[in-house]
């Protein structure tokens, strides 16, 4: 499951493009019958839709914010950071002040914050 989540933490913080090119060759309704799978937390469908819209490497895309910092740095220096809403990936996504919390584009819900132990 961990090269799962892996996975579903890329195709969260690239689905916005990802759409754009599977609706432009004519794989919409493909693409999100695969996105549906990965909210459940596996990968299937997914990898075989990304083969099929032969793109180049998926560009560098995150969502502001997105550095990950220790899990110190909370504490130290307010850092708001939040995780999948549906719990089944690995991304982290850090609050910039003033910028409204991130969706998750896999479950199309915001982003939960993280809690510190």
């Amino acid at each position: 499951m961990s090269d799962d989540r892996g996975e579903i933490a890329r195709l969260c913080e690239n689905l916005p493009w990802l759409r754009d090119a599977a609706r432009a060759a004519g794989l919409g309704e493909r693409l999100e019958a695969a996105v549906a799978v990965a909210a459940t937390g596996r990968t299937e469908g997914v990898t075989a839709i990304l083969r099929r819209l032969d793109l180049p490497e998926a560009p560098e895309v995150r969502a502001p914010g997105g550095i990950v910092y220790p899990a110190t740095s909370e504490e130290r220096y307010g850092v708001e950071a939040y995780v999948c809403p549906g719990g089944v990936c690995d991304r982290t996504w850090v609050r910039p002040p003033g910028v409204r919390v991130t969706v998750c584009a896999v479950h199309g819900a915001k982003m939960r914050r993280q809690r510190s132990t």
